[in-house]
Order: structure tokens, then sequence, then C-alpha cells
């Protein structure tokens, strides 16, 4: 209901998991390029709540858990995705 609703076209998605992929590789030292926009301007106008914000990082750390990936590593990916919750959950 905003005018920047996301809409969850397969061009969308595809471009969704492509930022994620760069956003995560990057934050956590890889040799991977992020090439999307800031966390605050690429989410400006699109309302997204603290709900919203959580369900992403639940469905991201159960995702990590089936993957196998050891607590300490699901730790600290959580906690540099929750660094940007202030830019991008809507006050």
């Amino acid at each position: 209901g905003t005018p920047r609703e996301w809409q969850a076209s397969p061009a969308n998605v595809a471009h969704l998991k492509k930022m994620l992929v760069q956003f995560i590789a990057m934050a956590t030292g890889g040799p991977q390029k992020y090439e999307g926009r800031d966390m605050k301007s690429a989410h400006s106008g699109m309302r997204i709540s603290g709900a919203e914000f959580d369900a992403l990082a639940a469905d991201l750390q159960a995702s990590l858990r089936s993957l196998g990936v050891p607590e300490r590593e699901q730790s600290e990916l959580v906690a540099i995705v929750a660094s940007t919750r202030g830019d991008i959950v809507a006050p």
C-alpha cells in the first residue's frame, strides 16, 4: 500500500537475491563487491516494519541452520544484518 511497494516479479526476485548475496558476501569480508544503493535510500518509502525486518532475519537464520552453518558464524551474520535495522525499518 505504498508508492514503493515491492512486487515479487521474477525480475525483482532475481535482483533481490543478487543484492542480498552481494551484501552478505561484502559484509562478511568476502571478495564480492556490493553494487547496490545504501540501505537507507534502497528501502526509503517502503514502510518496512520491525516485524517484517525480524521475519527476514528469522528466515535468514533458519536458512543458515538448514545449511549447517556453525552457530558462531550465524550469530556474526545476524549481528551484521541487525546493524542495518535503523536504515531499513520505518520510524
